[in-house]
């Protein structure tokens, strides 16, 4: 069972060669490749799904939290013999599949689409990228390298910055930008998938005035 993208652990992309090798193994052994996209998933990464950006198809992958919309709902999806485990009744759950829970998971899916969040994800992640590439060439005493995918990206703290991550976030936070730490020396960007050119603007500005503050 694996993360596409870490995102706790640092927000660290997956490997498209250790991916496949894990496919392979799991092929050849008869055991599943199981993949968590609880928070890469549903169009986060730029994909609907977080392991298409690594060439693979899991056996089984998991989904929560954008799936709802803020509605909690959580679901397990399986494909070939993995799909044919649970039948009718063999996993009782007093909420489970609950009609509000599943109408706001077909309403959220079905905005993506008419409203193509996928192609905004891509470019708004691209842009806040580029701005975050300039800012750690502008400031490389405290900021390092850029990663992730489409609107979940995280910059490194250098080690020798004097300022953790989290204290970075508090401060952004003053000045009114939500941001949250992936670790001691990781700054998390998870805007949302509807955020426009103008806000990603905004918030790199908004984030140079707390860096500013260690320089």
């Amino acid at each position: 069972m694996m993360e596409s993208l870490q995102g706790e652990g640092g927000i660290v992309t997956g490997d498209k060669d250790f991916f496949a090798l894990a496919r392979k193994l799991c092929d050849d052994s008869g055991a599943l490749l199981i993949c968590d996209e609880v928070q890469v998933g549903m169009g986060r990464s730029g994909k609907l799904w977080g392991f298409e950006n690594l060439d693979v198809e899991p056996d089984v992958f998991t989904s929560a939290k954008a799936l709802g919309g803020g509605v909690p709902i959580g679901a397990m999806l399986a494909r070939g013999e993995a799909a044919g485990v649970l039948g009718p009744g063999t996993h009782a759950s007093t909420y489970g599949g609950n009609p509000l829970a599943c109408a706001a998971g077909l309403a959220v899916a079905q905005y993506i689409c008419d409203h193509d969040l996928l192609t905004n994800a891509q470019e708004r992640g691209d842009q806040l990228s580029a701005g975050l590439d300039k800012l750690a060439e502008k400031y490389p005493k405290v900021l390092a390298e850029v990663r992730g995918w489409g609107l979940l990206k995280g910059i490194k703290i250098n080690d020798d910055a004097g300022v953790t991550a989290g204290e970075l976030v508090g401060d952004a936070m003053d000045e009114g930008l939500l941001l949250v730490a992936a670790g001691p020396s990781v700054v998390r960007f998870v805007p949302p998938l509807i955020v426009t050119a103008d806000e990603i603007d905004a918030a790199l500005e908004i984030f140079e005035l707390a860096i500013q503050k260690h320089t």
